[in-house]
């Protein structure tokens, strides 16, 4: 049975309409009003301007799924459109057998108004909600800066971006030294993963593209099959948010993140950007203080391996007898490969001068290595042929891909006659009776294979007078300016005139060492310098063309 209200009674019952403080409130409210008005079965529209249709939002006593009716439609008497300052928000379908029309029509020109009321409140509600959520991750990510260590800082960024959009997987991958993409930190994703996700119109991987532009991509889940090629991904996406990570016109990674519970709205996209803004800027200062650390690290490190490598060369010069020698290097970087060392073993003089592959800390701890298998060669009495049998079998097994070339000269100190074994090395340069003499190498470098052979020389007698000069290929294999090597036959010619003046070795070296810097002045060197000269004879208690003493 319909009632007819009294407006007083009217006024009350909006009243108690205007007091709903949501949503679930009002409606609860809007059906005691329709059983009282013997309304129901009933069905509440809300508008929807942008599709132009009412669509069902709630329903008293029915069912709540109706098929959409048109913006435009012309109300029958059981219909009644739902106005909030002349603009249509709803509509009121009620049961017309026993409604009463003017009691239902008094009713909806408060429902509109209150209908209103309760979404900008409820709006307002959420967008407070959302932006005190937005400061608590903001103030979230600001704690990123407090990370030092890139590692955790990388960890600390994908569960801060993930936590912000409430994103289910993700990924972080930062560049590498070649500037490739590598991913770092994965939540719920593998590598492969990202490997394919791309976007269909280039066949690019999405965070490649992303590095790249230096722009964010949104793919929402209805349009992954015009923008995406997911053929080869194993996993399931119901959305795709990849931000790059940007700081001072540097890109410095890429943010990949999948399957929000809700979708990559723009409050979302923004709240993103605005986390890998400072996850940017936290990345970039934890990198320069890992590579300001990391530097001091290395050169407290490199420090030490000069320190280390200077100690294995002689303190000092040899003079036994009549043979003079010295030795010096020069590293083209703060280590060398290069080594030289020289001993006086019962009665019988070593010399060994040795280059290895390549240049800094790499060759440096190789040489290290090489230093102290010889030394135990030497101190054992060993032979030099079964010495570098030895010394390249303790090499090969370094596994470092590296190698050595050496030549090592056991002397008579009493007469100056020698032999020498050379592995790959340079060859040996005798000044003898005024000419210069080429000793080649006999054999392959050191640590190449696992065994080998390395014959030693025929017995060579110099003369008093001359010299024999062990060096590396730094020396002819400097370049001037115009890229000219200087030569094997420079260096000859430099040391012959040394000899010539009867330099000692320390002055022969200083001569040779002078020529070689003023070559390649203007460029620098690129390899080591590393020389020991042997004089068979001191001139200032010689008298010259004073015969040899016997030889035995």
């Amino acid at each position: 049975m319909a009632h007819d209200f009294a407006p007083d009674i009217l006024e009350d019952l909006a009243d108690a309409l205007l007091q709903a403080e949501s949503s679930a409130t009002l409606l609860k409210r809007l059906a005691e009003l329709l059983d009282l008005f013997g309304a129901t079965p009933a069905r509440l529209y809300l508008a929807d301007t942008q599709a132009q249709v009412f669509y069902s939002a709630a329903a008293f006593a029915c069912e709540r799924n109706a098929p959409d009716l048109p913006l435009d439609l012309k109300p029958e008497p059981q219909q009644f459109i739902l106005h909030s300052r002349k603009e249509a928000v709803g509509l009121l379908c009620v049961n017309p057998a026993t409604a009463e029309p003017g009691s239902i029509a008094r009713l909806c020109s408060i429902l509109g108004p209150v209908l209103m009321h309760i979404h900008r409140q409820e709006s307002t509600s959420r967008e407070l909600r959302l932006a005190r959520e937005q400061i608590t991750h903001l103030l979230t990510a600001g704690d990123l800066l407090r990370h030092l260590e890139v590692d955790v800082l990388l960890v600390k960024i994908l569960e801060t971006v993930l936590t912000s959009v409430q994103a289910e997987v993700g990924a972080v991958l930062v560049p590498d030294e070649t500037g490739k993409l590598i991913t770092r930190v994965t939540w719920g994703l593998r590598e492969t993963h990202l490997d394919h996700i791309l976007l269909r119109a280039t066949g690019q991987r999405v965070v490649d593209v992303v590095h790249s532009s230096g722009a964010l991509l949104c793919v929402a889940g209805d349009q992954q099959a015009a923008m995406l090629d997911l053929s080869g991904l194993s996993a399931q996406l119901t959305g795709l948010l990849a931000l790059p990570l940007t700081t001072r016109d540097a890109a410095k990674g890429v943010v990949l993140l999948a399957n929000p519970a809700e979708t990559f709205g723009p409050g979302q996209q923004r709240l993103a950007e605005t986390v890998c803004s400072l996850a940017a800027i936290a990345l970039d200062n934890a990198q320069l203080i890992k590579a300001m650390v990391d530097g001091e690290r290395l050169k407290q490190e490199m420090d030490l391996a000069k320190s280390v490598q200077a100690s294995m060369f002689p303190l000092g010069g040899l003079a036994p007898a009549e043979i003079l020698i010295e030795g010096c290097s020069r590293p083209c970087s703060e280590t060398g490969g290069d080594y030289y060392t020289y001993i006086d073993r019962e009665g019988r003089l070593l010399t060994m001068i040795g280059d290895v592959s390549g240049h800094g800390l790499g060759a440096a701890l190789f040489t290290t290595m090489a230093h102290v298998l010889l030394q135990q060669q030497f101190r054992a009495g060993t032979p030099p042929e079964p010495c570098f049998r030895l010394l390249n079998e303790g090499l090969f097994h370094t596994q470092s891909g590296r190698f050595m070339t050496a030549a090592l000269v056991e002397m008579d100190p009493t007469d100056g006659s020698f032999i020498y074994v050379s592995a790959g090395h340079t060859p040996l340069l005798w000044l003898h009776r005024g000419e210069p003499r080429w000793l080649e190498s006999c054999g392959m470098p050191l640590g190449i294979m696992d065994s080998g052979d390395w014959p030693a020389s025929e017995i060579y007698r110099p003369d008093w007078g001359d010299y024999l000069i062990l060096y590396t290929d730094g020396f002819p294999e400097g370049t001037n300016t115009a890229g000219e090597p200087y030569g094997e036959d420079r260096f000859a010619a430099i040391a012959m005139q040394g000899a010539k003046a009867g330099l000692g070795p320390t002055a022969m070296m200083a001569l040779i060492n002078t020529e070689i810097d003023e070559w390649t002045r203007g460029r620098g060197h690129d390899d080591d310098l590393t020389m020991v000269v042997i004089q068979i004879n001191d001139p200032a208690s010689r008298a010259p063309g004073e015969a040899l003493p016997e030889r035995t």
